[in-house]
């Protein structure tokens, strides 16, 4: 029962979630986590049925898990805020502390989800030199119009990622132009290479299909990231 009690809330929820989509009676599960038969069947039916919705969601809430998504819910009045990313991101985390209940992990968990969505949370967060949030900041922009692009035209992905690659080597050579050190324009590359990858992760598990995908976009999400990194570095694909 101790490795229950280390669990927050969603893990436990996820784990109920996965023993009784495998078979085990409910009442095993409630004396595990020590509740109610019925509160167990509760718990795996939300589940269930916000895996099931979860390709409808905008991305923003497809990254947050079910506590951050609550307490947004309830500070806005509605699910609309998560159509409104910059608006959050515009807030900063200053403003974030001071929601109930939403602590430093449910901070963190927002601003990195923001950020992976290339949304500048806090002008101090994300660069090691301030002149480097600039440069953030324009690369973002381009890269995310040419990810635009490639979903709208259905680019081939061992065409659009060696571009994309072209663009960040293009921004951090740039970069050093300006006078600014080698350390400087890598973390910038490192930075828009997890950005555009975030932007292929958030579209390939949306494109993903099946129940087990729609179960649980982790295993897609880390296949995912694999596929891009293998075709950034090697220019092919490797499916």
């Amino acid at each position: 029962m101790d490795i229950d009690k280390e669990m927050d809330i969603d893990q436990r929820d996820e784990e109920i979630w996965r023993m009784r989509r495998e078979g085990v009676p409910l009442s095993q599960i409630a004396t595990r986590f020590e509740l109610s038969s019925t509160r167990v069947q509760q718990i795996y039916n939300q589940r269930q049925k916000r895996l099931e919705d979860f390709h409808k969601w905008p991305p923003l809430k497809r990254m947050l898990p079910a506590r951050v998504q609550n307490i947004l819910t309830g500070v806005f009045g509605s699910e609309e805020i998560f159509c409104s990313p910059g608006k959050l991101a515009s807030l900063g985390p200053e403003v974030f502390y001071k929601w109930r209940n939403m602590g430093r992990k449910g901070v963190k968990q927002l601003v990195d989800a923001l950020e992976s969505l290339g949304f500048c949370v806090s002008e101090n967060v994300t660069m090691a030199h301030p002149q480097n949030l600039i440069f953030l900041k324009i690369g973002r922009a381009i890269l995310r119009e040419y990810f635009e692009y490639y979903v709208e035209n259905s680019l081939d992905d061992a065409e659009y990622i060696p571009t994309v690659r072209v663009i960040i080597e293009g921004m951090a050579k740039g970069m050093e132009s300006y006078g600014m050190g080698r350390p400087y324009s890598h973390e910038l590359a490192e930075k828009l290479k997890g950005f555009n990858r975030q932007l292929c992760q958030n579209l390939w598990v949306k494109q993903a299909k099946g129940d087990e995908s729609q179960a649980n976009g982790e295993k897609e999400s880390e296949e995912a990231k694999k596929i891009f990194d293998y075709i950034y570095k090697y220019g092919k694909d490797p499916r």
